[in-house]
């Protein structure tokens, strides 16, 4: 089968170029259209002639009758929650932040609020290097370390209700909450 038939059959919008036995070298031009899923659907045009023009055409389901906005992140902007509330917790011990991060989940569902996380960051360590003795046994040293836990909570779309029981929550002392609008 050629490639002027399979892309007739394909997609019937395109126009067929004459094809000719002596020509049988086919070019391939690709256009990636965005949709819903994520994955990009391709439409291909197989022209036998360089200089012949083609106008492609899509089907209103492959552009999910989303608005063509200008710009590559027009997409982004118009998913975008209005707004959101970052959490960021840090604790050197992993129950207390834990128990934090299902205090603050608990209130912000029970609000109705759409909530994200928590998501564990990279651990941070610091090590300090001590000498046993400052005098003798010089290669004789003590390492210390700390770790630092993060965690990282967003909550999607709050109400009034959402940050009043945020704001009543009784955490330990032991937790380093930053929250951010």
């Amino acid at each position: 089968m050629a490639a002027s038939s399979i892309s007739a059959t394909l997609f019937p919008s395109l126009p067929v170029p004459n094809s000719s036995p002596a020509s049988t070298r086919a070019r391939t031009c690709c256009v990636s259209l965005p949709s819903s899923s994520g994955n990009a659907l391709k439409l291909k045009n197989f022209s036998h002639h360089p200089s012949s023009s083609t106008r492609l055409s899509a089907a209103p389901e492959a552009l999910d009758s989303q608005e063509v906005l200008d710009g590559p992140d027009a997409a982004a902007v118009e998913m975008a929650p209005k707004q959101k509330i970052r959490i960021k917790l840090r604790s050197y011990w992993v129950p207390l932040i834990e128990d934090s991060c299902k205090q603050i989940l608990d209130a912000a569902r029970t609000t109705n609020a759409r909530t994200m996380g928590p998501v564990p960051l990279p651990t941070k360590k610091r090590i300090y290097c001590v000498l046993k003795s400052p005098h003798v046994h010089k290669d004789a040293r003590f390492h210390f370390e700390i770790r630092t836990h993060q965690r990282l909570i967003d909550i999607l779309y709050p109400t009034a209700q959402t940050i009043d029981s945020l704001m009543q929550l009784d955490l330990p002392a032991g937790v380093d909450v930053e929250v951010k609008l």
